[in-house]
C-alpha cells in the first residue's frame, strides 16, 4: 500500500492542525506535513457541509420551478 507523500519535501508524516487564514475570524482544521508544514488537506467539514446544503437547496428550488412550469403546460 502506498503511503501519503508531501508534495514539497516528500515527507510521510502528517498531523492535524488549526489555522486562521488572513482576514478571517474563523479557523480551519488542516492536515499538514510535520517536516515542512505544508498543508496537504483541509479538514473543515462543517463549512463543506454548509456549502453542499446551499447547493442542494439551490438545485431543489430550480427543480421546483421546472415542475411548476411543466404543470402549467
Amino acid at each position: 500500500m502506498a503511503s501519503p507523500t508531501c508534495a514539497k519535501c516528500e515527507g510521510h508524516t502528517f498531523q492535524r492542525g488549526h489555522i486562521v487564514p488572513l482576514g478571517e475570524q474563523r479557523g480551519v482544521s488542516v492536515l499538514h506535513c510535520v517536516g515542512c508544514g505544508t498543508v496537504a488537506a483541509v479538514l473543515d467539514s462543517q463549512s463543506s457541509i454548509e456549502n453542499l446544503q446551499r447547493q442542494v437547496a439551490s438545485i431543489d428550488a430550480g427543480l421546483i420551478r421546472i415542475v411548476k412550469a411543466m404543470q402549467e403546460l
